[in-house]
């Protein structure tokens, strides 16, 4: 029995089945791939109508619709209602400026540009006629004081300038000081009426040689006695009665200018430079400095004005 049994076990067949399971997205494959373009197609579609109805007026549309009803793009005609829209607003003349409104304001500019150029150059002619005479004027006063050789005039495009200066015989202050010389004060007063015969504003600008100030420079150098000597001469001419508002500027210059450089300490580096704007000149000046230098530079030289001696 038990051999039997093993013969009739051993002719069995042993079947083995193997299950495979299907993944889910086998079961749909790239159908929404399809799905996914046709829908982004018609929304292009769309966007593509909206901008086109945007485009266009209400009229147009109106037209549009019109031709479409009216032809078909299927017939032998083949008329296009966009093709007659482009006509249509081909047709529609360009607007252009009035020739004649630009032709009188350019007519209205070149004589006003003429009028300006025609003015500035009788401006320049005149004033240079002026200042030419005032140099005439100037050397005649310093002829009858002999002083001649203290003194040197040159027209510049800024206006007159006028150099006093030291020489070996005469010194317009007291060395390191700015305590004026008689015979400076009295070239100055002599000046005065002829710089008031003209309306030009003036500028004073006190020099220095390069020879260092004895002293403590911390608390006095040649910028300040450049400064004190420029403020002395604008004294004087008050003094002699020239009004206060005709000086535009007084500065100091130290030694940054000589008018010697070969020889640094030379007496002729020592001088007051007065210089005799034109109007387009102080009408510059006016501009750099803006409106607050009526408030700030004037009342700062009075006040180092106040502090100069009063001495003769």
């Amino acid at each position: 029995m038990r051999a039997g049994n093993r013969r009739n076990r051993g002719t069995q067949t042993t079947v083995i089945r193997r299950q495979i399971k299907k993944s889910h997205a086998g079961h749909h494959g790239g159908a929404w791939k399809v799905a996914f373009a046709d829908f982004t197609l018609a929304m292009m579609a769309l966007f593509m109508t909206l901008w086109i109805v945007n485009s266009v007026s209400q009229t147009d549309r109106e037209n549009i619709v019109a031709a479409l009803h009216g032809h078909s793009i299927f017939n032998g005609n083949g008329i296009s209602p966009l093709s007659s829209l482009a006509k249509k607003i081909n047709s529609k003349p360009i607007a252009h400026p009035a020739e004649n409104k630009n032709a009188a304001i350019d007519n209205a500019s070149e004589e006003k540009a003429r009028e300006t150029s025609k003015k500035m150059a009788d401006m320049k002619q005149k004033s240079a006629s002026e200042l030419g005479e005032l140099a005439n004027s100037i050397n005649e006063i310093a002829l009858k004081a002999h002083m001649e050789s203290n003194l040197e005039m040159e027209i510049v495009p800024q206006g007159l300038r006028i150099l006093i200066k030291d020489n070996q015989n005469r010194n317009m202050f007291e060395r390191g000081s700015a305590k004026i010389m008689p015979f400076f004060r009295v070239l100055l007063s002599e000046l005065t009426p002829v710089f008031d015969s003209l309306d030009n504003k003036i500028i004073i600008t006190g020099h220095t040689d390069a020879m260092p100030y004895k002293g403590d420079a911390r608390q006095y150098n040649n910028w300040n006695l450049s400064g004190d000597r420029a403020l002395s001469a604008r004294r004087v001419m008050e003094q002699a009665g020239m009004p206060a508002s005709k000086v535009m500027q007084v500065s100091a210059m130290a030694d940054q200018m000589l008018l010697d450089a070969t020889d640094p300490a030379g007496a002729s580096n020592r001088r007051i430079e007065i210089m005799v704007l034109t109007h387009s000149a102080a009408d510059t000046l006016y501009q750099f400095f803006g409106s607050q230098g009526e408030k700030v530079v004037k009342p700062l030289a009075a006040r180092l004005d106040n502090q100069l001696p009063t001495g003769p």
